[in-house]
């Protein structure tokens, strides 16, 4: 494997990885906010 296509997987995983935490937080953060508003 070359250099050039390693970096380039490097940088797909770590984009996805950092989709996957952004979404994650995302849906965690409107369950939570939903939450809030059945409690209060």
């Amino acid at each position: 494997m070359n250099r050039s296509l390693m970096r380039g997987l490097l940088a797909a995983v770590a984009l996805a990885l950092l989709a996957l935490v952004w979404w994650g937080w995302h849906e965690g953060g409107l369950a939570l906010m939903q939450l809030g508003m059945g409690v209060c």
